[in-house]
């Protein structure tokens, strides 16, 4: 099989369109592809058969000692499901009594508990490269109501000299409705950094930080693609409920461009689901699909961009959930 037929086999792995007995089995077939392409799509793909027979054991194994950074670097990214599911062995309410009714995560505390401990290690191994430690930082990210965690992605951002570390962090503040993380999050909204300030709107939104609208409804047309892309989808979650369509309108008339209409459509899922919050509608817990294809996008891609760009940045962290 050559590369184009082992890409497309993924996609038709990683959108479902495939025999589910074989998918496991031909999942970790291009898992230990020679071709690092295969690979790397590969453990995107991973990230929605993470309970599939073997699947968590083999990208485990590459986070802890896959021979090249950047595959090490996507593995530890593509443990984040683990995390976010599993996180809830350690989750516990505030005001719970003995009634309380505690629901057992779909994750098992034996897959969950290694994965916590090495993610906890690898990100503070200085002998790592920053590829590797700030992807440990963004799994870890999901469970950052943890004191400890809470800790390592507040002294990675105030102490790292390396600015795509301090995005990671910021992106993990995101993921956790904390006033501390609010705070940064609101602060770096004022960035000069692109990607900083890119990954700061996309936290102020995942966290729905409405008193931010006013400083990212003025990067609406900022210069830089990633953060006009931030800022345009941030829209549903953000501007006043009344405004929102007449804004995405304008917007969609100005740009016609496929990366202004993916904002736009983000934009837009948004509101609907800000309506049914608001109406005091139950909405589905699990992240929406296309919260888990953008989350997955930065492990293996990097940036969100025109199909006809080429990357010109760092990479940019997924959508979290709300």
């Amino acid at each position: 099989m050559n590369r184009s037929q082992a890409l497309r086999e993924l996609e038709l792995l990683e959108n479902y369109e495939f025999d589910r007995g074989d998918a496991p089995v031909r999942l970790l077939v291009h898992l230990g592809s020679q071709d690092l392409e295969v690979v790397l799509s590969a453990l995107r793909t991973a990230t929605v058969y993470m309970g599939a027979p073997g699947v968590w054991e083999r990208v485990f194994e590459m986070a802890q000692s896959a021979s090249l950074e950047e595959v090490r670097g996507a593995a530890n990214a593509a443990l984040w499901p683990v995390m976010q599911e599993g996180g809830f062995w350690d989750w516990k309410p505030e005001e719970a009594d003995e009634d309380t009714e505690v629901i057992e995560p779909l994750v098992p505390r034996e897959i969950y508990e290694p994965t916590k401990g090495h993610l906890l290690t690898k990100v503070e191994q200085v002998a790592e490269p920053v590829e590797v430690r700030r992807r440990c930082l963004e799994s870890l990210g999901h469970i950052a109501f943890l004191p400890e965690v809470k800790q390592i992605v507040l002294r990675l951002y105030r102490e790292s000299e390396n600015m795509w570390m301090k995005v990671s962090a910021v992106y993990a503040m995101g993921l956790q409705q904390e006033d501390e993380f609010e705070s940064i999050v609101l602060e770096e909204l004022h960035a000069s950094h692109p990607a900083l300030l890119a990954e700061a709107v996309h936290a102020a939104a995942s966290l729905a930080l409405e008193e931010s609208w006013p400083l990212v409804q003025e990067l609406l047309d900022h210069e830089d693609k990633d953060v006009r892309y931030e800022a345009v989808a941030a829209v549903g979650w953000l501007a006043p409920m009344e405004a929102v369509e007449e804004i995405l309108s304008d917007i969609s008339r100005r740009r016609r461009d496929a990366r202004s209409r993916e904002a736009v459509d983000l934009a837009r899922q948004s509101l609907e689901e800000r309506r049914r919050e608001e109406a005091g509608e139950n909405p589905d817990d699990g992240w929406r699909m296309d919260q888990v294809w953008d989350e997955i996008d930065r492990m293996t891609d990097g940036t969100v961009r025109d199909d006809d760009e080429e990357e010109d940045g760092g990479p940019r962290p997924g959508r979290a959930k709300r």
